[in-house]
């Protein structure tokens, strides 16, 4: 997967949208954290596009919106 239409589409669609993305991102070689840790602000970074959050899951749900508005400005 190097599309992120494609990802986008998959993340959006997925039963777990949390796993989805970091299924993508660990695809790519990218990083990401084996569990939550405390309180902190994480960030997903994938294709440029950036979400960022109080938890994983916070931050997966912006990476979605940033890649929504990305793949719309880029159409």
């Amino acid at each position: 997967m190097t599309d992120i239409a494609q990802v986008l589409s998959k993340v959006s669609a997925a039963a777990d949208p949390v796993e989805a993305l970091r299924a993508a991102v660990l695809s790519q070689d990218g990083f990401w954290p084996a569990e939550q840790r405390g309180v902190g602000i994480y960030e997903v970074q994938l294709f440029g596009v950036v979400g960022i959050g109080p938890s994983l899951s916070a931050a997966a749900d912006d990476w979605i919106v940033q890649a929504k508005e990305y793949v719309r400005a880029a159409a």
